[in-house]
């Protein structure tokens, strides 16, 4: 794969999890609760998606400017977080999670300003 179709990929599915995260974080507002199998999902997918930069990070850097970079790196960070905040709800019961809506609206919040700056790179390129 080229550096552009690296970060094509990757930003496919920052956008994806994005929505993820949104949709989950508008369930959890409207029930109070969400599953734990629907929570380890998504955890386990922000993870994923967290791994697979790590990997890819050394061949991105060479391939684009610095500004990309530290986009996508604080995108990044923020689908981290996402995770990271899924695995420290109440167990209301064994089924049922109740995730701090705040803490992970904060991380949908930076993850869609990331997702802006790289999209506003990638017009600045095209024109």
């Amino acid at each position: 794969m080229t550096g552009e179709s690296l970060k094509r990929d990757l930003l496919k599915k920052m956008i994806i999890a994005k929505i993820d995260v949104a949709a989950y974080l508008s369930l959890r507002k409207a029930k109070g609760y969400m599953s734990v199998n629907e929570t380890e999902h998504l955890r386990d997918n922000l993870f994923d998606l967290s791994t697979e930069y790590r990997e890819k990070s050394l061949r991105l850097k060479s391939h684009l400017s610095e500004q990309e970079m530290a986009s996508i790196h604080q995108g990044i960070n923020a689908i981290s977080s996402a995770a990271v905040c899924l695995m420290t709800g109440c167990h209301d019961c064994p089924q049922y999670i109740a995730i701090d809506a705040d803490k992970l609206e904060n991380c949908l919040r930076q993850l869609s300003a990331s997702l802006k700056d790289i999209m506003g790179h990638q017009l600045a390129v095209e024109s």
